[in-house]
This record gives C-alpha cells, structure tokens and sequence, in this order.
C-alpha cells in the first residue's frame, strides 16, 4: 500500500476527540467532537459526518449524565448513515445508560448483523449480560435490599479492581 493518505482537519480533531474519550477525558473529548463538527460545516459540508455526532451523543452521556440529548444524537446518527456498526453501538451504549434495555440490545443486534463479530458491539453485549446472583438468594432480585446491597457490591470491585465475575 501506498503511504497513508492525508487527513483533513476535522477527522483530526474527531480523531483527538476519540483519544480524549478513551481517556476518559469527557470535556477534552466533548470539545473536539464538537469542534470537528464546526469543521466539516467551514469546509462546505451541508450536514456533518455522523460519525462526529453519534461520538459526541456517546460523550455527552458519559460525561454529563444528558442521556436524552445523547440518544437524539445517536438516533440521528443511524437514521442518517444506517449501515455503520459503531453508530448502532453507541445508541446501545447510550440506551443501556438510560435504562432503555430493549432499544440497547436492539441496536446492538443491528450492529451485529452489518458486522457480525464486531468487537466493540461484542464487548458491550459480554459485560452486560454478566448478572451476578442476588447478594441474598432468599429475596428476591428486584427486592430494594437486594438491589441496593448489589449495587454496594458493584461499587466495591469497581474500587478494587476485582472482575465482575460470579465467583
């Protein structure tokens, strides 16, 4: 292959915003997605990429807990370009943070049928269908004891570093 071709600057800045994200460095990240937009409209584009906004949808949520502005985003995004398996991604990303479990899941197999074996997708799926057993197996799961001591447990091998396993 010949040397890689030149980026402009709004898939430079999308690209800066997706090192701020995984860095978790939601303004940084926030900043570029949206500076990356302006971008595209200064260099003649009629509507940016979705891509770019689906990201900052993804962000947003993350970051300030807006998960309805989020999944307008997201939403946007795959009604625009429907065959891209990261967009449907983030709308389950997103979906799931808002408690939204069967618009997640839906979007997530969507995004495994345009790509099956989609590692972010697969990833998702795989973490969120890891259910330990109830903290007390003699209530029952959705008992408000259970499931505040679950969520204790939860924030506990988050601090801790331990795998969400069920052992």
């Amino acid at each position: 292959m010949a040397a890689s071709e030149p980026i402009g600057p709004a898939e430079a800045m999308f690209r800066k915003g997706l090192h701020a994200l995984d860095r978790k460095v939601y303004q940084e990240a926030i900043a570029a997605f949206r500076e990356a937009i302006e971008l595209e409209r200064v260099e003649g584009a009629k509507s940016p990429r979705m891509k770019y906004v689906s990201y900052l949808g993804l962000t947003l949520t993350y970051s300030q807990g807006r998960g309805d502005e989020g999944v307008k985003l997201c939403e946007q995004a795959v009604k625009r370009e429907f065959f891209d398996p990261d967009l449907y991604c983030n709308l389950g990303i997103v979906c799931l943070r808002n408690r939204r479990k069967a618009r997640a899941f839906e979007a997530f197999q969507k995004a495994l049928n345009l790509k099956p074996g989609h590692a972010r997708t697969l990833g998702e799926l795989e973490r969120y269908e890891c259910r330990g057993d109830p903290v007390f197996t003699f209530l029952p799961r959705s008992h408000p004891i259970n499931r505040f001591a679950g969520q204790v447990r939860y924030r506990i091998r988050l601090l801790f570093g331990a795998t969400t396993s069920r052992a």
